[in-house]
């Protein structure tokens, strides 16, 4: 038997960041409030064991662009993601998803400012 590490909401979740990453590029949803879809990048997908609640976390490629805008364009066309995650993916409940804001850059660069400070090193 083959010792796999990888669960199966891993795969989900790999599986609606693929569908909801390729969405995006596809231009499924029209460029509206200022916001070009393709400045979102979905960076991370986490779902629950259960298969029932996806978090999908965005960010954008644009320091024009504020992630909360981003998370809030999406979800106004989340039930449209719901469904094209439905349509792509055979599982028996489509997941609920929830947007979150990915704040890792801002943390690495955090992180870099208190490393680069003339006092770090004291």
């Amino acid at each position: 038997m083959k010792n796999n590490n990888c669960s199966r909401a891993d795969k989900v979740a790999s599986e609606i960041k693929k569908i909801v990453s390729e969405y995006l590029i596809r231009g499924e949803f029209e460029v509206s409030e200022g916001i070009n879809p393709l400045m979102i990048v979905i960076t991370d997908v986490v779902v629950s064991s259960c298969l029932r609640h996806a978090k999908i976390f965005v960010s954008s490629i644009s320091d024009d662009l504020d992630g909360g805008v981003c998370r809030d364009y999406l979800e106004n066309h989340s039930s449209q993601i719901r469904k094209n995650i439905g349509i792509n993916i055979k599982l028996k409940f489509v997941p609920e998803i929830k947007f979150l804001i990915d704040t890792s850059r801002e943390r690495a660069k955090r992180i870099e400012d208190i490393l680069k400070a003339p006092d770090f090193l004291r």
